[in-house]
């Protein structure tokens, strides 16, 4: 699942915003209501809009929080049911919550912990305080600190914990457009991520068997949206790419409809399972037999016999080869993508027409 997060002391265009968020793909909003003392927002009314717009697009709405916070909004832990009525759908709670309190919740609305700080007695504890494990989710932070990101291998050991003891995991990757104050770096929940695509980031998460991402930024590249609808409505990646002036149409037509990563994954190169079908009797000529670098798309030509017509993606450097041709490559913007797709994955590529090889 894919998710968007909103602020509300930046709220703008709330429901344009959400409206557009849910017809490409994404369903959930986060949101944070940690109030500063000085501030003048009416944060209720601006709660209130924007539980509103989730209801009415059929989002989930999961609100970071604390007691104090909810206190200023005239709201409580004890009166679940009025956040819910919001449009709430579910509370994320960080350190200074009781068990019990927590248990209570849980049997309310579904209740997002800070995953970092699970461990076994905590949840041997929620278990003895009768709380509905069903409702209860792990959710990572995100990070504006540049250099403060978690490290992979802390995040997958206690990504295997959680998962192994049946929840579902949320984290963040950071957005393509405005970035959040204070430091405008990124909101990752892991720092690799901090300067990545979040759209690579993202695939990355989703093969680490993260259940729920979201952009911790709040927003993205519009031109970027027909890439997460893809990924969100048809589990499909797509590519940007430049293609040879020689390639024939229906070559070109293949690749933007789609085709899949083969079975039996192959180490070197993404194999599209279909083309040899498609383009076996082609005959096609020898012509741009180069060297490959990662990225580079390919199709066997005559001289491969019964491989001829095969449309391959290059994930690691090749030496050129007299029975491949070269015709096109995938744009740098997306090279961190192929690591991530895994077998029997559907993959569209789209091309620039003013930028062709």
């Amino acid at each position: 699942m894919l998710g968007i997060s909103l602020y509300l002391q930046d709220l703008d265009n709330v429901s344009e915003t959400v409206q557009t968020a849910h017809q490409n793909g994404f369903s959930s909003i986060f949101s944070s209501l940690h109030i500063p003392e000085e501030s003048k927002i009416d944060y209720r009314a601006r709660l209130e809009e924007l539980g509103k717009a989730a209801q009415e697009n059929n989002m989930t709405l999961i609100l970071d929080i604390s007691e104090n916070a909810l206190k200023k909004i005239q709201l409580s832990f004890e009166n679940a049911e009025a956040i819910h009525e919001i449009g709430v759908t579910g509370l994320r709670i960080d350190y200074g919550i009781g068990i019990q309190q927590i248990a209570l919740l849980s049997q309310k609305v579904t209740v997002y912990l800070n995953a970092s700080t699970i461990d076994q007695p905590f949840l041997d504890e929620l278990k003895e305080a009768h709380a509905h494990m069903e409702n209860i989710e792990a959710f990572h932070n995100y990070y504006p600190k540049p250099e403060t990101g978690l490290s992979e291998a802390f995040f997958n050991q206690k990504n295997h914990f959680l998962h192994g003891n049946g929840l579902k995991i949320s984290a963040f990757v950071p957005g393509d457009s405005q970035k959040r104050l204070p430091l405008y770096a990124g909101l990752p929940t892991l720092e690799k991520h901090r300067f990545a695509s979040p759209y690579a980031a993202t695939l990355e998460l989703f093969s680490l068997a993260v259940d729920h991402v979201y952009i911790g930024d709040p927003a993205l590249d519009p031109l970027h949206f027909p890439f997460w609808q893809n990924l969100a409505f048809d589990n499909t990646v797509s590519l940007e790419a430049e293609l040879a002036d020689f390639v024939p149409t229906p070559i070109k037509k293949h690749l933007i409809q789609g085709d899949q990563n083969r079975m039996d994954d192959a180490r070197d190169l993404i194999r599209l399972e279909k083309s040899r079908i498609c383009f076996n009797t082609l005959l096609l000529a020898v012509r741009q037999t180069t060297s490959r670098p990662v990225g580079t798309i390919t199709i066997d030509n005559q001289k491969y016999g019964r491989y001829s017509g095969e449309i391959c993606i290059t994930k690691v450097p090749l030496e050129a080869n007299e029975k491949i041709n070269c015709i096109g490559q995938i744009k740098p913007s997306y090279l961190d993508c192929l690591p991530y797709i895994s077998a029997g994955q559907k993959i569209k590529l789209r091309f620039n027409e003013k930028s062709r090889i």
